[in-house]
């Protein structure tokens, strides 16, 4: 009796080793899918976007400390802070065209014509009048939410350009007018690349954090502090910096986020 109870924990026992190893080895294999699936090419063109949207807003902060006086802000030949935009966003883009290089050999042929087509005179002219309905929309809505009807039209002005730099035109750069237009109405384009569809899912990081600190900037300006920086479009101006800022750090974390933890499985396993 004593024998058969100690042969039956003995064979309990060894279906539980074969169950427990069963498990440890399953656990491997989905931690090195995991670092199968980690793209390290994908990560840096993740993080030297961040890298080159936050250098240029550490840019713009430098230029404005440098003039000290922010007045100038609202005005469109006495500030340098829309062209440094400009030339940030257009980095960035030019940043996925050199991490798409690689993708070339492997595109459909809708993808090759659509590729073809982005600087074609009808993509230009189209991109350019999608960014100068927007500067209109956004100035339609600065006047609705508080900016001066009859006045500070330069100002306004301003104000809707770096919105539309900050939203639109990466896009725009991108895709074209055609593929801008699509992702406005929330459509992802069938011909879109890897990299071209990783610079797009980082755009809405940029253009989320300035539009919400734009608005936000809003919140300073009828307070009766008496401060210069408190006349519009200043704070406005300033809010969307930062909060173009605050959404590419939010997307910086998300990104390292992913690396540390596919490197502690890499590690463990």
């Amino acid at each position: 009796m004593e024998r058969s109870t100690t042969v039956i924990s003995v064979l309990v026992s060894k279906e539980q080793a074969e169950a427990r190893k069963s498990e440890g080895e399953n656990c491997n294999s989905l931690d090195l899918n995991m670092v199968s699936r980690f793209d390290q090419q994908k990560t840096k063109h993740q993080l030297f976007h961040v890298s080159l949207s936050l250098a240029t807003i550490l840019l713009c902060m430098a230029y404005m400390q440098y003039r000290r006086n922010w007045a100038h802000l609202g005005s469109f030949w006495d500030s340098l802070v829309v062209p440094i935009v400009f030339l940030g966003e257009l980095l960035k883009v030019v940043l996925a065209r050199f991490y798409g290089r690689v993708e070339d050999g492997v595109l459909s042929l809708k993808q090759r014509q659509k590729k073809s087509s982005y600087f074609t005179p009808k993509e230009i002219l189209g991109g350019i009048t999608l960014q100068f309905l927007c500067t209109l929309l956004y100035a339609f809505i600065c006047i609705i939410l508080g900016a001066p009807v009859l006045g500070n039209y330069e100002q306004t002005f301003v104000l809707a350009l770096l919105m539309t730099l900050l939203t639109v035109s990466p896009t725009v750069f991108l895709l074209g007018g055609g593929g801008a237009l699509q992702v406005c109405f929330c459509e992802k384009p069938d011909f879109v690349t890897k990299c071209e569809d990783t610079a797009l899912n980082l755009f809405k990081y940029n253009a989320l954090g300035g539009i919400l600190g734009a608005w936000a900037g809003s919140v300073v300006a009828p307070l009766d502090w008496g401060r210069d920086w408190q006349a519009y479009p200043i704070p406005n101006v300033i809010g969307a910096l930062l909060g173009s800022a605050l959404g590419n750090i939010y997307a910086c974390t998300h990104v390292l986020y992913a690396t540390a933890k596919v490197y502690m499985t890499k590690k463990r396993s």
